[in-house]
């Protein structure tokens, strides 16, 4: 008991330090400064937990003095969208609709390179008058209601290749004769072959 007693009193440096030291040994007269070395001992461990919690301590501690009522005034974040990412949107939307108003005027076969085709358009100087025009599909362009394909055909003996829009409202018809095998998207090869269009 003499040991904490000493180490208390270094610890303090007060006067219930040194009056238990002069006091002697006995258990009556540190029993008589109990509730003073009590209080001392409580008063040290508390500033040593404050300095504790204070030094390893490092999350901020929230102001109680935020306004509610402000805070919940504010308005709300709005995000926008880029405008190129809208606009595309909505061109897509058009195409599919303009794509859907075409196909339910008039049937669109299935053209895919190799297939011979045979078209009915009107003249844009003569609207009466419909030329037809036959020849083999050698490519096709996807691009949704821009989508093309390419037209090749004998005129006179000479090769002539035409882009034709497959939903342009003057092609009033178009008739598949014959689907040749082929295994490329792209028959350019065919304009060394002055042959492969004469069948």
């Amino acid at each position: 008991m003499q040991s904490v007693a000493r180490a208390l009193f270094r610890a303090t440096n007060g006067d219930g330090g040194r009056r238990i030291m002069q006091s002697g040994s006995g258990s009556g007269s540190l029993s008589t400064f109990c509730p003073s070395i009590i209080q001392k001992a409580s008063d040290i461990f508390e500033r040593c937990s404050l300095f504790r919690n204070r030094c390893m301590s490092t999350a901020a501690q929230p102001d109680a003095d935020l306004d509610d009522e402000h805070a919940a005034s504010a308005p709300p974040r709005v995000k926008f969208k880029r405008l190129d990412k809208t606009a595309k949107q909505i061109m897509a939307i058009l195409d599919k609709e303009a794509v859907h108003k075409v196909s339910s005027q008039r049937e669109l076969p299935d053209i895919q390179p190799g297939c011979i085709l045979q078209l009915k358009l009107e003249v844009p100087e003569n609207k009466r008058r419909l030329s037809t025009l036959k020849g083999i599909v050698i490519a096709r362009r996807n691009a949704g209601f821009n989508t093309t394909f390419r037209l090749r055909r004998l005129v006179a003996g000479v090769g002539v290749e035409s882009v034709f829009p497959l939903y342009s409202p003057n092609i009033k018809e178009m008739k598949i004769l014959d689907r040749k095998k082929v295994r490329r998207a792209k028959l350019y090869y065919l304009r060394d072959r002055m042959n492969a269009l004469k069948k």
